[in-house]
């Protein structure tokens, strides 16, 4: 038997999915082990191989392919552990990663600090060099300037390099030439060329995201390094894979090469594992809004007409990330997101969360501070005896007491009313960031259908999807381990682009022509490097379009791989009319269309993973017990109906108030709410 594994490394749990060439799959989580995630995930591994009747060598033997998320690029950069990393730019420019585009991220506050560079002034210098918007050489490369610049970076213990020189987009050969002196003068020092990493206009962007890819070109290679050899150790001897900011898989090799795409790694892979739970429940119309919310965070992201949000716009730690990649909002708002109460009164959860070590106070190791979980443990959510999958007895009294000392004394409420006042106060952090991207574009999430994954999104999903006025969740039999199950089902890709400028009134067919080509070559090459069959490739070409003298651009999908004819540009420009109408509700039939950077998706298909049917009903659903549990509706009901998912049967038709204990997560089905079972297993619940 041979197996496919997929792992997301959260905050708080490390979720694993595993697929047999039978194709039964199988869920486990283990917790997170932030000192080594390795450890965590070799932990889940274990627990894989127990759920499948095999012992971890063997299952390792077995394991054809691996694909793995981590958190830990992102992380490096939140904590400010990146790689100590010069950067070498064009004369006068050495202040761009201060200045950066001149606003501020609180318009309101007139009192703001400066944020500081991420790379520190003393470790920028300046070359003399210029490359104009053209690509013609203003001012030659100083080679020797170069040469001691270099030294003087190696004297200051860099362990890497970041090169980003002005309009090198438009001609790379100044970089190049550096990144030979590079090697030549220090030999395995890592370092990043901003034409490589982001092929792009906008200097503050490109130079930014350079500087991100060089700081963790030493940290991501150390953790893939130790990540393939402990796997190796354990037997396996597949194909490793990395999930990237797109969603999709790639190799290690295309990884290290530019690290900076391992950035929002899992959960990136969420929405595609919404929209095919959305798929396979036959929602029409292509809209799902995916909700993920875990220990630490709640990641939303959007599907129109089935097609994923992704965007260039990503920030970490206030630092412009700046490739494309999903578009997904993360909140600190999650199990493990800790309550307090300010000195007005006012009740706070998050971004502070108590992680999987010591973890909420119910863990018992140690955590003491209220969180989320603890508020839905004092409202009677969870089973004590059967948490993630029966690994882990939680301590009610510790939740109570946690409960107590940090929310209801200082606010002189009883135990429920501070339990619920923690919970509405994270539910409405999660509406938030919901209607930041929907209702703030012009989206009517009324026309959206609520996928809801997570450990603990099926205990706030109903809830929040009432505030939002949207009719259906789903909530899939995989929810706990809902990015997990989107690995998996995840195809390969990589993407590739070429910064060029035409304009369709005086359009230049062979430049166009020659950079499609290349893109088209790059994309091959990388196919063939992946080894995905020619029936399964796919390569999507994309130009980044606007109107003369708009700065901003719009992701343009193109018809043709190659222009030969007027024809052809007649209709890129028509797609684009449409295109900037439906953002905007302007059309400007008039004006020609500017293209400023033309990239190719190469895309390695998967086969479809499918779910197995699960038995029909023959009878009603059967009730385990009754628990006392609170409701914002209703308050306390002392006999609420408690359900186990494994004995529910496809067509069981569940009324609120119940609670639904499935092995890695629960669902609450407060009143006026119905709950159906699919014929998948999935739940699919009338708000």
């Amino acid at each position: 038997m041979a197996y496919e594994i997929a792992v997301d490394v959260g905050g708080t749990f490390t979720d694993l999915v595993i697929k047999s060439d039978e194709g039964t799959i199988k869920a486990v989580k283990a917790p997170t082990t932030p000192s080594n995630i390795v450890d965590g995930t070799l932990d889940a591994v274990g627990r894989a191989a127990a759920a499948v009747g095999v012992s971890t060598v063997e299952l390792m033997k077995n394991c054809r392919k691996f694909a793995f998320g981590t958190t830990a690029a992102t992380n490096a950069i939140l904590e400010g552990k990146g790689a100590r990393t010069g950067l070498l730019c064009t004369r006068g420019h050495r202040d761009i990663l201060l200045i950066r585009e001149g606003g501020k991220e609180d318009t309101y506050k007139v009192d703001v600090d400066y944020p500081g560079p991420y790379i520190p002034r003393g470790l920028t210098l300046e070359i003399n060099e210029r490359i104009d918007a053209e690509g013609g050489v203003v001012t030659p490369l100083d080679e020797e300037g170069v040469r001691t610049a270099i030294r003087e970076l190696v004297e200051q213990e860099v362990k890497a390099i970041a090169v980003a020189f002005v309009w090198s987009v438009a001609n790379p050969s100044h970089e190049q030439r550096v990144g030979q002196l590079i090697e030549e003068l220090a030999p395995g020092l890592p370092y990043s060329l901003s034409h490589r990493v982001s092929p792009s206009i906008r200097e503050y962007r490109r130079t930014s995201a350079t500087a991100l890819d060089a700081s963790l070109k030493p940290i991501v290679e150390e953790a893939v390094m130790t990540l393939s050899g402990r796997l190796a150790a354990e037997g396996f001897g597949g194909v490793l894979t990395l999930v990237t900011s797109s969603g999709g898989q790639t190799s290690p090799q295309d990884v290290l090469e530019k690290p900076i795409y391992l950035c929002f790694s899992g959960p990136s892979a969420a929405p595609e594992s919404g929209r095919r739970f959305a798929r396979i429940e036959g929602v029409e119309n292509g809209n799902v809004i995916t909700v993920d919310m875990g220990g630490t965070s709640f990641d939303v992201s959007i599907v129109s007409d089935w097609e994923i949000s992704t965007h260039r716009d990503g920030v970490i730690a206030g630092h412009s990330f700046g490739v494309p990649s999903v578009e997904v909002l993360t909140i600190g708002a999650g199990g493990g997101s800790l309550a307090r109460v300010d000195a007005g009164g006012f009740v706070h959860t998050g971004p502070e969360s108590a992680g999987s070590w010591p973890g909420p106070a119910c863990y018992g190791r140690g955590g003491t501070r209220a969180t989320v979980t603890d508020a839905n443990v004092v409202r009677g959510y969870l089973n004590p005896e059967t948490f993630a999958g029966g690994t882990m007895k939680l301590d009610v009294a510790a939740a109570n007491t946690a409960i107590s000392a940090d929310v209801a004394g200082p606010l002189g409420v009883d135990l429920d009313q501070a339990a619920e006042l923690v919970c509405v106060t994270c539910d409405q952090s999660m509406v938030g960031a919901i209607e930041e991207i929907t209702i703030k574009r012009g989206i009517d999430p009324r026309e959206y259908v609520m996928v809801a994954g997570g450990a603990a999104a099926g205990l706030h999903a109903v809830t929040i999807a009432r505030e939002l006025d949207i009719r259906q969740v789903i909530v899939p039999r995989f929810a706990g381990v809902l990015s997990a199950f989107g690995i998996l089902t995840s195809n390969v890709q990589n993407q590739y682009g070429r910064s060029i400028f035409a304009q369709s009134k005086r359009f230049d067919f062979a430049a166009v022509n020659a950079v499609l080509s290349n893109l088209k070559a790059e994309a091959g090459a990388y196919l063939d490097r992946m080894g995905v069959a020619p029936a399964d490739r796919r390569i999507e070409i994309t130009a980044e379009a606007r109107y003369p003298g708009q700065i901003w651009q719009l992701t343009l999908p193109l018809r043709v791989d190659r222009f030969d004819s007027n024809a052809d540009v007649a209709a890129m420009l028509e797609d684009f009319h449409r295109l900037h109408e439906r953002f905007y509700n302007v059309r400007s039939a008039d004006d020609p269309v500017e293209i400023v950077e033309i990239n190719a998706k190469a895309i390695g298909m998967q086969p479809d993973t499918t779910l197995e049917t699960i038995e029909r009903a023959k009878g009603g659903p059967v009730i385990i017990e009754h628990r006392s549990a609170y409701f914002h509706q209703g308050g306390r009901i002392d006999r609420v109906p408690v359900y186990r998912g494994e004995g529910l049967r496809a067509g069981h038709v569940i009324e609120g108030p119940a609670l639904i204990e499935e092995p890695l997560t629960a669902i609450v089905v407060p009143p006026g709410a119905v709950a159906c079972i699919s014929d998948y297993g999935n739940y699919l619940i009338a708000v």
